[in-house]
């Protein structure tokens, strides 16, 4: 059976995307230890641009459920609720890596925690 290639290209396209495969979306120097299907693309453009300028990124936290978020010390309205933050650690003087965050148009709110974590969300521009 022979596909239209129109059809074709959709399914190849479709593959690549769903696969973690398509370069624009992702890095090969990020690790997700947490769900990656709900981090906004921009956050992940965000990401894929702190590893190629600092190195391998480590995301640890993406989606959060409200008792998990409680028992983290995430504030009630925390936008890991909503899937629209990502906590990630990265090698980097942490001054450079907070002021390059800044920078990122894309960046609403951004934290660096002296665990080594680093805190970025879609929300309005802030820090605490």
């Amino acid at each position: 059976m022979k596909l239209p290639a129109k059809n074709l290209a959709c399914i190849v396209a479709a593959s690549l995307l769903l696969s973690g495969c398509a370069g624009w979306f992702s890095s090969s120097d990020v690790a997700y230890h947490d769900t990656r299907w709900c981090v906004p693309g921009k956050l992940k453009r965000v990401i894929n641009r702190v590893a190629d300028r600092y190195g391998h990124v480590t995301v640890t936290s993406t989606n959060r459920w409200w008792l998990e978020n409680w028992w983290k010390g995430g504030a009630s309205s925390s936008y890991h609720l909503s899937c629209d933050a990502v906590d990630f650690k990265v090698r980097g003087n942490p001054s450079s890596v907070i002021a390059f965050l800044k920078a990122q148009k894309e960046v609403g709110g951004y934290k660096y925690y002296r665990s080594g974590h680093y805190h970025i969300d879609i929300g309005p521009r802030r820090t605490w």
